[in-house]
């Protein structure tokens, strides 16, 4: 299954990493949100998506 992040604030995907180590830390770029827990939700991708991306790494 394949997930993507998400801000418990405001509900935006639009999140970047700001600090690495064993948990992280995010931050949303939309509202300013910042901590080392951000939810997860699975993103549903079609066979054709996967393809398309497997051919660009090659």
């Amino acid at each position: 299954m394949i997930t993507k992040k998400f801000c418990p604030k405001c509900g935006s995907e639009d999140i970047q990493m700001v600090a690495g180590g064993l948990i992280g830390s995010w931050m949303c770029k939309n509202c300013g949100f910042s901590g080392s827990i951000f939810p997860e939700k699975p993103i549903i991708v079609s066979e054709q998506q996967i393809n398309k991306k497997l051919k660009k790494k090659k």
